[in-house]
């Protein structure tokens, strides 16, 4: 059988996919740029006939269909790996069921069915010559999806096609697939680059100054990483390298300014390596021809062995919440989950294994409550029910825009000590008064 053949023998129409679902079966919809958009679709027509259909997705850029006809998940349960702003628009906490998750191990969790996929779909692009088809700018945990579903639905987007420079697990063969879906090809949805306040910009000051020539950046997409490029983008810093999740806008931008060259990295020398390209249709454009954007699977990107194996890795995520002994919370407000473990995790421990190598947690100092009067991010001890994203025996440096301290290797009152000198002055005096009665500073130990 020829591969066009096979094609149209595996081609079926966007409503027959949809028929593919049973009530009680696992969806896997992926998501970013390349969900299963049509199988969306599908799934929301039916949903006064199907019951108890779990739906696993990560946040993307749009609306799925899915929520918008079932907010109170009636028919369909939302299982997020990652919550976005669009799912926590729609879906009510107390309707929300989701999966926390180390980014790296997606695809081993597929593998080994600890994510169960009754039916998986995700964009792909049309098929080449040779019967595969690609990931595209979104290649992340797509091998491990299609490895991991009973039944694998491949959505064609002609706009989704091989980048100038990918990882052989960013593309599937059409043996693998079992369905094929021609799709009505939409523009991806753009992410443009943030617009960064005074406090990020002080936060970002600190973290600048961490940074030297050959570094190996992660940085990912947000107000304070974004303020970290805009100033990099002014220095004279050389051979700045990449090595990261999320590859935006303002990663192109040092490249284009000559700054990134990838010259000082250890592994994939002269590439900037990530999972997942998000930004405006420019930045899209640039990540398909650029021959040194080198797009890779998740389990490759965010393994912490990799990682390390880079000298001068710096990594830089934010957080939520900081307790004095070090533990993060980047997931939750209270129980409520507002957002995902990720891959802040996999950069914190592969940053600390290589060679000089620094990772960063960034968090405002403070923050407005509703009655308009400030509050500390900076807790003696985190909230009933906050997750912790980061053990504090993970945790390297964490910065807010009072500092930048080091707590490994720090004891735990020489941690109360370092974190609370990093909080706004109108906390100070309270979260050492806090930590004394907690047992978890003593006065004779402040400098």
């Amino acid at each position: 059988m020829t591969y066009q053949s096979e094609y149209k023998s595996k081609l079926i129409t966007a409503e027959q996919a949809g028929k593919l679902v049973n009530s009680g079966d696992t969806v896997d919809l992926y998501g970013y740029n390349a969900c299963g958009e049509l199988m969306d679709r599908e799934l929301a027509k039916r949903v006064n006939e199907l019951s108890d259909v779990k739906i696993r997705c990560m946040q993307r850029v749009g609306f799925w269909k899915f929520m918008e006809v079932d907010p109170e998940c009636r028919s369909f349960i939302s299982t997020p790996i990652f919550v976005g702003p669009i799912e926590r628009m729609v879906i009510k906490h107390e309707n929300m069921n989701p999966h926390p998750a180390l980014f790296y191990e997606y695809p081993l969790m597929y593998r080994k069915g600890d994510l169960r996929v009754d039916v998986g779909s995700r964009m792909v692009s049309a098929m080449d010559d040779e019967g595969y088809f690609h990931f595209g700018n979104c290649p992340a945990y797509g091998k491990g999806l299609v490895d991991g579903s009973k039944v694998f639905v491949a959505e064609i987007n002609t706009n989704m096609r091989p980048t100038a420079s990918a990882h052989p697990d960013c593309k599937i063969h059409i043996s693998e697939v079992d369905y094929i879906v021609e799709g009505e090809n939409p523009a991806f949805g753009e992410l443009p680059d943030p617009i960064p306040t005074e406090i990020d910009e002080k936060i970002a000051g600190h973290i600048y100054n961490a940074i030297g020539d050959g570094a190996c950046l992660q940085i990912g997409y947000g107000n304070t990483p974004f303020a970290v490029t805009s100033l990099l983008a002014k220095s004279d810093l050389k051979d700045l390298g990449v090595h990261t999740e999320m590859l935006t806008d303002s990663l192109m931008k040092l490249y284009q300014a000559g700054l990134i060259t990838g010259k000082k990295k250890q592994v994939d020398k002269g590439k900037m390596t990530y999972c997942l390209g998000v930004g405006t249709k420019a930045f899209v454009e640039f990540i398909y021809s650029c021959p040194d954007a080198y797009g890779c699977p998740v389990d490759y990107t965010n393994d912490p062995y990799i990682i390390g194996q880079n000298d001068n890795v710096v990594s830089i995520n934010g957080c939520l919440d900081i307790d004095i002994t070090g533990q993060i919370n980047s997931e939750t407000m209270g129980t409520r989950q507002i957002s995902g473990t990720g891959g802040q995790f996999d950069f914190i421990l592969g940053a600390y294994r290589s060679k000089n190598g620094q990772a960063i947690i960034a968090c405002p100092a403070i923050y407005k409550k509703k009655d308009g009067t400030l509050g500390s991010r900076i807790k003696a001890t985190l909230d009933p029910g906050i997750c912790v994203s980061d053990p504090r025996a993970a945790v390297h440096k964490v910065v807010t825009e009072y500092g930048m301290v080091t707590l490994k290797g720090a004891t735990i009152w020489e941690r109360a000590e370092r974190v609370i000198s990093i909080a706004h002055p109108d906390f100070r005096d309270d979260l050492f008064k806090e930590a004394e009665a907690l047992k978890l500073w003593r006065r004779s130990n402040k400098i």
